[in-house]
């Protein structure tokens, strides 16, 4: 019997890739990737290939496993077995695990489900590593901005079903049409520096609400608050603060597109709030009210390479994450003049 540890990142929804990196004891590192399947809410199951390094040598074989267990987590009862190298190296396992929820950290408005933020799962072909920095950066702004889409073209439909005035949801609509653009911005750019086309998995989001009620309003107010006044008032700050600094001419244009735009999209998001919180009176309020006094956490600081990201017109993570703290502390003070209106 040893100890099993180890990271594991799953990319898809239900039906889903994912690539296992883990330890037993301090003899043995296998690494496997697969397909993993939900079935039902509670119950997944998964398969795939695995090789393994350690003592007494190395071994390929296949993996096979299931569980209780969601998107977010659960319990893998599961094994290995070796078809080639030593034969030793088959086990049984029996192991918790959790896959924490994605953050969308601050390009375009989050895309929320029952699980989290969602995100499209992107697939690298034929990959030339060239700046690992930069391409992860601008990928991860792609799958954002991407998730976007859908996130505005459902908010369209719940503003119609909650009786929301006509320019409200005509500025949604073209607020989609704007992510889309910055998403095939940012995956031009993520391509440059990997060196390598991306196929991406689209994403669908159907609404969630189909009349008016305290609870619908009031979901609208928050995710406005969170999402649109914060969220893309961030994201329009980090691109403006990118546009004074880069010096790439492919990087300048795609910032000189998403600033005003994402500038745009906050201003309709606090629009979206005055609406809400005023067609849903003190309920709606108070709820914003208690949502505003939690700040986001901060993303942790790696060392970066901070003259190079600013040629390219990208901010470290302390950048952004002061960039969120003066967006926030803006926005406290005008909703709360909307708030006592």
């Amino acid at each position: 019997m040893k100890l099993n540890y180890g990271f594991t990142g799953r990319f898809g929804q239900d039906t889903a890739a994912f690539a296992r990196l883990e330890g037993f004891g301090i003899t043995a590192l296998q690494l496997t990737g697969g397909v993993t399947q939900m079935l039902g809410d509670s119950i997944f199951v998964e398969g795939g290939a695995t090789a393994v390094t350690g003592t007494p040598g190395q071994a390929a074989g296949v993996h096979l496993g299931f569980g209780p267990g969601s998107r977010g987590g659960g319990l893998l009862i599961g094994g290995s077995l070796p078809l080639a190298g030593e034969r030793q190296f088959k086990y049984l396992q029996l192991a918790p695990f959790l896959y924490p929820s994605e953050v969308c950290w601050p390009s375009g408005r989050a895309l929320r489900t029952s699980e989290g933020i969602a995100l499209p799962p992107v697939l690298a072909v034929a990959c030339a590593r060239a700046d690992d920095a930069l391409a992860s950066a601008w990928i991860d702004d792609a799958r954002a901005e991407l998730a976007s889409v859908p996130a505005f073209l459902r908010l369209a439909a719940e503003l119609n079903a909650v009786g929301a005035p006509a320019e409200l949801r005509s500025a949604t609509l073209a607020a989609a049409v704007d992510e889309r653009h910055h998403a095939q911005a940012a995956f031009a750019m993520a391509s440059r520096w990997a060196q390598s086309p991306f196929a991406v998995a689209p994403l669908d989001a159907q609404p969630r609400f189909d009349r008016a009620s305290e609870s619908a309003l009031t979901q609208l107010a928050i995710e406005a608050w969170q999402d649109g006044c914060l969220g893309e008032g961030t994201a329009a700050l980090c691109a403006r603060l990118g546009l004074a600094r880069v010096r790439d001419n492919d990087a300048a244009q795609v910032l000189a597109r998403i600033a005003p735009d994402e500038e745009r999209h906050a201003d309709l998001s606090w629009r979206i709030l005055e609406w809400c919180s005023s067609a849903g009176g003190a309920v709606v309020r108070d709820a914003v009210a208690e949502a505003a006094r939690t700040s986001a956490l901060a993303p942790a600081h790696a060392e970066e390479d901070s003259e190079w990201l600013a040629w390219n017109g990208r901010l470290t993570a302390a950048e952004r994450g002061s960039a969120r703290a003066r967006v926030e502390e803006q926005g406290r003070a005008r909703l709360r003049r909307i708030l006592r209106a």
